[in-house]
């Protein structure tokens, strides 16, 4: 499983830091959410961040090391958040997880890019659609196939300390329209460098099969925007795409 090994390196040189700032961008345009869903949560980021802002939350994610990391931040933060260990394809019965009972779901830092069964999209909006309120929205960023596109074989350095070196290769498979992240860590352990190695494989989503998924769970794309929350060109690498569910507030 991905993220198991990785995870306490992940958390190491800081990559939650893209989630806390789209959270934060999310909080600043629009209203504070009574409860919150973070799927994909990993080690807490955006969860920590709604819940701080007053939110009721339940973060998801089937990763039991990124989840270990997030109950401590949340622990030592004095958050009270209800983590749930879970495939976001295949949501359990839980009670925290009551239809139409959320106003805010995030899926966030290409977490569903991750996803490349070809019904696995789907089966996750319709189960946002589910646990949304009417009015609700629905909140995740892809990268997309332009930004996939660039990912020509190089090394992309993701931190670089005393202690830890991370780099990750990024290849994208044109033919197989696969994109590849090998992820290799050297970090120092006393008087020694130790090295691990996990291989992401994520997927390009059109913006057709992301109105389809979407539709099927009853929720419509209001606004597609960069990170910095201003609308994103045709060829932009990454888009955060802001969805709502319908029907009568």
């Amino acid at each position: 499983m991905i993220y198991h090994d990785y995870a306490p390196i992940y958390h190491a040189a800081g990559q939650a830091a893209f989630g806390t700032a789209l959270a934060h961008t999310i909080l600043a345009h629009l209203p504070t959410p009574h409860r919150a869903l973070d799927l994909a949560c990993g080690t807490g980021a955006a969860a920590l961040v709604f819940a701080a802002a007053g939110a009721t939350v339940v973060g998801v994610d089937r990763s039991p090391a990124m989840l270990a990391i997030a109950r401590e931040q949340a622990s030592q933060r004095g958050l009270a958040i209800t983590w749930i260990e879970a495939d976001i394809r295949a949501l359990p019965d839980d009670p925290q997880l009551t239809p139409h009972s959320f106003d805010l779901c995030t899926c966030l830092f290409d977490s569903l890019n991750h996803l490349t069964g070809d019904d696995d999209l789907t089966n996750v909006c319709r189960a946002v659609g589910r646990l949304l309120r009417p009015g609700g929205h629905f909140i995740f960023d892809l990268n997309t196939l332009a930004g996939f596109r660039t990912w020509h074989e190089y090394d992309q350095v993701i931190f670089d300390g005393r202690d830890l070196l991370v780099v990750n290769r990024l290849h994208f498979d044109q033919q197989q329209q696969r994109a590849y992240g090998r992820f290799v860590w050297f970090q120092r352990r006393g008087e020694r460098w130790w090295r691990g190695e996990e291989t992401h494989c994520e997927r390009p989503w059109s913006d057709d099969e992301i109105a389809a998924a979407l539709a099927a769970g009853e929720l419509l794309t209001v606004a597609r925007l960069t990170p910095e929350w201003t609308p994103a060109a045709s060829d932009a690498p990454r888009v955060v795409y802001v969805a709502e569910r319908r029907g009568a507030a």
